[in-house]
């Protein structure tokens, strides 16, 4: 038997959002028009559509203003939007980049941490994920799999608070990565991952928590100087 899979109704809303933006009914940095006007233009109900709102907000597309409503968010002053992309994809590139920039600065963190009060098990735990994703490189021939050992590294720095932020912000990355954003995840070699995740994992063991953070940092910036590539500077 085939499972149909059905289309949820705040999701419809979600690509109608997506609409209005890329048909420029809403401007970057403009309000959207009221949720009165919405519910009555689409028929739906206010949840519906602040369900589809949160939505657009986690991907960081859009923010509220308290008593003013909710806005399409802008690009900063120095970048332009690629021709080459609709206005939606644009825009969320953006996140994606801004999405990195803060992992960079917490993975990096949490490693520093690592290094300092791991005990020897969290050891054996990150060493038995890291032959795990290995084997699993080896056998999908891609780097899937990769997300689990990050997710180790942000457990094991035993900070309940960073591990919250950066698990948070693994739920957006995962997303947009599932959809909008696949071909990230190619960026990265099998080769590359498993010589900067088995390099960290030797700063750790070796207790250098300036070593393992520097390689974390250059290991994000990859993916970085990739995303900023697509992104144009204004003249």
């Amino acid at each position: 038997m085939v499972e149909i899979k059905r289309t949820l109704l705040y999701e419809e809303v979600v690509a109608q959002l997506y609409q209005m933006i890329d048909k420029e009914e809403v401007k970057l940095g403009d309000p959207f028009p009221s949720e009165r006007d919405l519910v009555k233009r689409w028929n739906i109900s206010r949840n519906v559509l602040r369900e589809a709102f949160h939505v657009l907000e986690d991907r960081g597309l859009v923010f509220s203003k308290q008593g003013k409503g909710r806005f399409l968010r802008a690009l900063p002053a120095e970048r332009e939007l690629s021709a080459d992309e609709s206005v939606s994809r644009n825009l969320e590139r953006y996140s994606l980049l801004e999405i990195y920039e803060t992992r960079q600065c917490l993975e990096a963190k949490a490693v520093e941490l690592i290094a300092k009060s791991a005990s020897a098990e969290d050891l054996v735990d990150l060493e038995r994920c890291y032959q795990e994703m290995c084997r699993r490189f080896q056998e999908s021939n891609s780097t899937s799999g990769e997300f689990q050992m990050h997710r180790l590294y942000a457990v094991k720095s035993k900070n309940r608070f960073l591990c919250q932020m950066i698990t948070t912000a693994f739920t957006t990355t995962y997303e947009f990565m599932s959809s909008s954003f696949r071909d990230v995840l190619t960026q990265h070699t099998i080769s590359d991952s498993l010589l900067d995740h088995g390099e960290i994992l030797r700063a750790l063991k070796a207790r250098d928590g300036d070593k393992a953070k520097a390689i974390m940092s250059a290991h994000m910036q990859h993916t970085i100087d990739m995303l900023q590539r697509f992104l144009p500077q204004a003249e």
